[in-house]
């Protein structure tokens, strides 16, 4: 019998942490910059990002100082969930380029010395894919169980409880076969068999068919479901009706409503995931898997994702993004996540193109006191000093604020579901403003784009911020010039300060030689944080702490980066105790 979800933690939490993270790969620490095609920059001027966009504006993403972008979904589509619904793995939708442009793209990422990872769907395809309209037309073909399929319960029900995340049942009945296909998104969304060895093979072979074109590795999407239940047992109901806060969809999604046994984070996923592992160690250099762990515990439960070796590189997650509701909440995550980090690894991602922008989501108090470019710096300063690499959405580094749009300006299908609890991905995904002055801010030439310009975005766009020496987006580019040749930051091991210093986060960053300490004050009032003599102020543009006889004074929303006179380990904080 497979462990369950604690044995498979334990078991990975037994290894060794420090010989892993002391290891140079290049992606261990690297910070990737996430492309949402869509709304990038349009080429072609019919008011939709393409890859010749992307390749038009590479110099820009080059001088971020960024080690690699991550690209989201390109593929042949629907467009019904904006390319997570593929209906071809390995070919280009026309309406983002052609093969001929991605090609071009990857020479010329490689040529800035920067890697591509593209984003992968292993766990469900478009309802208008090949495979799925063979397996749909009977119980009898080839490509039968290559989907979850199961006969409806004695009352002609759905074989169990399970929801989908988009709101609903996640069962969808089909007469063709006489029985419901699971899709734990989307119903245009079935779910694959990964669990049948011809389906695992295909999608790996869907894996190969791009590390042959020079990827540098994947983005996995929603890796907590990779398989289900294999005896489809109903979840239990959360108890006390509690919500799950780690669930995105707004706080009446009825998804939250259940734990999430059997239809997420199933031990039956290792296998498959270490297969996808083989895979990729056969190529010199090795490919990155890096995959999405959603819906899930997943500051705990990262770890036996990414056991050393054997199964994804590293997980990024939504902890940080759903979690984090109050400083007290911050330090607890931030705890939890360096205390189980153990040999795996994880990405900070503050926000993507599914959630909330981060100075609106994790900084509001300071974004309606018109501090909206202070937060910006401190949250990239945090995001890029913890523990693991980064991801940053495009647009953080402007320091975008989240924009509200009008219901009819609406494409989510998940925002549509759930309005008006749930206002959708929308808002994040609105284009880059490239200018202040042209149309749609230098976008597109289109008379509309496929989301609006946000008008409250446009002052902050990076022709006006590039000027701007004092703007977040050139406070971004030193940040990462600073921590590129900083190999602490990217492998060091991690203390987070479990004491009252608020409104004070704290955490240090250390190896056998050095440690650094980092200090974030989450307020609009000045604050101070005690020192020794010995220890002194890092420079870095966009710190403008100071060593005053109360310690570090720190201006609100200030942050510092302190370099300690002891080695880490024997640093005495009695002043806390």
């Amino acid at each position: 019998m497979r462990p369950g979800r604690e044995a498979l933690i334990a078991e990975a939490m037994l290894h060794d942490p420090r010989s892993s993270h002391a290891d140079a790969e290049w992606w261990r620490g690297a910070m990737f910059y996430e492309i949402y095609l869509r709304s990038f920059k349009d080429s072609d001027g019919d008011g939709i990002g393409d890859l010749k966009g992307v390749l038009d504006k590479l110099d820009y993403v080059e001088s971020l100082g960024v080690d690699g972008l991550w690209l989201s979904p390109f593929y042949p589509s629907p467009q019904k969930d904006f390319g997570y619904d593929i209906t071809d793995f390995c070919n280009v939708d026309p309406m983002f380029g052609s093969m001929g442009d991605f090609l071009d793209l990857i020479g010329a990422v490689h040529d800035r010395n920067l890697k591509l990872l593209i984003d992968l769907v292993p766990c469900h395809t478009s309802e208008e894919h090949p495979w799925f309209l063979e397996s749909r037309s009977g119980q009898d073909n080839a490509k039968a169980d290559w989907y979850i399929w199961a006969d409806s319960a004695p009352d002609g029900g759905p074989p169990n409880n399970w929801l989908s995340s988009f709101g609903g049942s996640a069962w969808e009945w089909d007469p063709r076969r006489s029985q419901y296909y699971y899709h734990p998104f989307l119903t245009c969304q079935p779910a694959l068999n990964l669990r049948n060895p011809e389906v695992l093979r295909a999608i790996i072979g869907v894996f190969e068919y791009w590390m042959d074109r020079g990827v540098d590795g994947f983005r996995l999407d929603a890796i907590q479901c990779l398989c289900c239940d294999p005896w489809l047992r109903p979840n239990p109901s959360a108890p006390g009706g509690e919500a799950n806060i780690m669930v995105g969809g707004g706080p009446n999604n009825p998804f939250r409503k259940q734990l999430h046994l059997f239809d997420r984070d199933v031990p039956e996923a290792i296998p498959i995931l270490e297969a996808m592992r083989d895979a990729v160690r056969k190529y010199e250099p090795e490919r990155v898997l890096i995959g999405e762990l959603a819906d899930v515990d997943s500051s705990r439960m990262a770890v036996k994702y990414t056991l050393r070796g054997e199964r994804l590189h590293a997980v990024y997650d939504f902890d940080l993004i759903n979690g984090a509701k109050s400083l007290d909440d911050w330090r607890e995550l931030l705890s939890i996540r360096a205390r189980f980090m153990a040999s795996g690894w994880m990405m900070n991602v503050f926000t993507n193109h599914d959630s909330v922008r981060s100075v609106s989501n994790l900084t509001l108090f300071a974004e309606e006191e018109g501090d909206r470019a202070a937060a910006a710096k401190l949250l990239l300063f945090m995001q890029s000093t913890l523990l693991g690499g980064g991801i940053i959405f495009q647009g953080e580094e402007l320091g975008l604020p989240q924009p509200e749009l009008e219901y009819e300006d609406l494409q989510d299908p998940w925002g549509k579901n759930l309005w008006p609890d749930f206002a959708g991905r929308d808002g994040v995904r609105t284009p880059i403003p490239w200018t202040r002055s042209k149309t749609k801010a230098g976008f597109t030439t289109a008379k509309k784009a496929w989301l609006p310009v946000p008008p409250e975005h446009s002052c902050l766009s990076v022709s006006a911020q590039n000027s701007d020496e004092n703007s977040v987006l050139n406070f971004f580019r030193s940040l990462m010039a600073w921590r590129r040749n900083e190999p602490l930051i990217r492998r060091g091991d991690e203390l987070v300060y479990d004491v009252d210093v608020a409104p004070v986060i704290a955490y240090d960053r250390f190896d056998d030689a050095r440690c650094l300490t980092f200090v974030v004050n989450v307020s609009l009032d000045q604050r101070w944080f005690p020192t020794d003599d010995s220890d002194e102020l890092i420079d870095l543009d966009g710190c403008v702490a100071k060593k005053s006889k109360h310690g570090i004074e720190l201006p609100p929303l200030g942050f510092a980066i302190i370099q300690r006179g002891e080695r880490a380990g024997t640093i005495e904080r009695s002043v806390f105790n």
